[in-house]
């Protein structure tokens, strides 16, 4: 008897082949972003026992820092469609180790601005109306933790590079080292051991320098093991008229938009959240419970844009048309059926879903269960906007498509998202925010959707020129 193979099949069935790759992929991302969602759950966890001030402390610093290094990550997103574009010439793989490093050039860079930037959000903290309190944690916070924030930002770029370079599972490996060991960290240093005293909340910012500096060095070690175990290239003397690419000024140019794409879509959620305050604390609480479990279901989409931004940068490098469809046709595809099921539940079972993040001797319970279960139930619409918003853009970065989807996304997110929910909640209350978040997606999707269609009816135009790629290969 014949044994069944996987491979053979996805030979003949490229379409089953590609759904078979692009879920392996997707788990892989998915394991590793989960990985370091749950580091800040963790520090919740641990500096809960610090008092009320602690948690304000660091859920504060956190957002903040979250935010820079969210743009951080969009910037490096831009290394995908010039690797993949890269890696389908004879030099691939010389040119994507030249574009990596200049990424994690960049991404120093970065790193060092967004702890300056940590440091000078610490000092302003008191002109926002803080508790003295919460300005003394925070500060002691932020003094550990902002060199912390270089090795996050390099491995931003390798969050980007390892998959187009076939290193998914290292990837998702070492992340998920990173977050154990952050969580043994947090323990250790914030509380103690034994005789041993803890540091507070400035052993909170070490763990992250530790954690994330052992996986910085991880990555290092990897791109020095492969570099000297590729085969030297041939001596033969450059062109005169010829220099090495300048990647930097690409990255900027392609990275810049995504990056404020991210924040622009980091600060809708904020912007939902201040709105709601304005309808009470019970509101505000409630809403933190719905967003809460769209939270945790967008980072399966999330890992999908991830898989979507280097399956369709390799294939546009190949110029694949027939590739670039099905890698489109596929992620999509996948997408929309996880957002039907996600739905469904949300739909189904918003009262339990509520009731599960509540104590069950809450004393507000059934008020706010009151207000959760309508918002759960538009979650399920939100949900699929703001899920297939991010596999679209995904697949226009792939295209090197930027400047104009940030236009697109700042008219649907705070234009027409934090206009309309802005207006709809002073006359339904929080449903009316949720709406206007809804409303604000939905538009957003149309144009993307629209600017995806052009570029697959367009293939030709975003194909790597034989000249430019020759011109980027000197």
């Amino acid at each position: 008897m014949q044994r069944f193979s996987w491979k053979a099949q996805a030979g003949h069935m490229p379409w089953f082949g590609e759904v078979r790759t692009a879920l392996s992929l997707s788990a892989h991302l998915l394991l590793g972003q989960v990985a370091l969602m749950l580091m800040p759950l963790m520090d919740l966890f641990t500096v809960g026992p610090l008092g009320s001030a602690a948690l304000a402390a660091v859920g504060l610093l956190n957002s903040f820092t979250a935010l820079l290094l969210l743009f951080c990550f969009g910037v490096m997103q831009a290394i995908a469609p010039l690797t993949g574009a890269a890696l389908a010439r004879a030099d691939g793989r010389q040119g994507a180790r030249q574009i990596l490093s200049q990424g994690l050039l960049l991404a120093s860079v970065m790193g060092l601005a967004a702890a300056m930037a940590t440091q000078l959000f610490a000092f302003a903290v008191p002109r926002l109306g803080q508790a003295p309190a919460v300005v003394q944690a925070l500060r002691s916070y932020a003094d550990t933790l902002a060199p912390a924030l270089l090795p996050a930002a390099w491995l931003t770029a390798w969050r980007v590079a390892y998959p187009l370079l076939g290193q998914a599972r290292l990837l998702a490996l070492t992340l998920i080292a990173c977050s154990l060991l952050h969580g043994l960290a947090n323990r250790l240093l914030v509380h103690g051991l034994g005789e041993l005293d803890g540091l507070g909340l400035a052993g909170l910012g070490w763990s992250y320098l530790l954690s994330y500096g052992l996986a910085a060095l991880c990555f290092a070690w990897q791109d020095g093991r492969t570099a000297l175990a590729a085969p030297a290239a041939p001596a033969a003397p450059p062109p005169p008229d010829t220099a090495a690419p300048a990647w930097i000024p690409r990255l900027l140019a392609i990275g810049l938009p995504i990056g404020a794409v991210m924040a622009i879509e980091y600060t809708l959620f904020t912007g939902a959240t201040l709105l709601m305050g304005r309808h009470g604390g019970q509101a505000l609480a409630a809403h933190a419970i719905a967003l809460q479990w769209v939270t945790l279901a967008f980072i399966v989409p999330l890992a999908m844009s991830n898989t979507v931004l280097t399956r369709l940068s390799l294939a546009l490098g190949r110029t694949d048309a027939d590739e670039v469809r099905r890698v489109v046709g596929v992620s999509c595809g996948i997408a929309l059926a996880f957002h039907v099921a996600i739905a469904l539940v949300y739909v189904l079972t918003p009262a339990p879903l509520a009731g599960w993040l509540l104590p069950a001797g809450h004393q507000d319970r059934e008020a706010l269960l009151d207000i959760a279960t309508p918002l759960l139930q538009l979650a399920a619409l939100l949900q699929a906007f703001n899920g297939m918003a991010v596999v679209f853009a995904a697949v226009l970065r792939a295209c090197r498509d930027t400047r104009a989807p940030l236009l697109q996304v700042f008219a649907g997110y705070w234009i027409a998202g934090l206009g309309s929910a802005w207006l709809l909640g002073e006359v339904l209350g929080p449903v009316g925010i949720w709406l206007g978040m809804c409303l604000g997606f939905g538009l957003t999707i149309v144009l993307l959707l629209r600017r995806v269609r052009q570029r697959l009816l367009n293939l030709s135009d975003i194909f790597p020129q034989p000249e430019v790629a020759h011109a980027q290969s000197r």
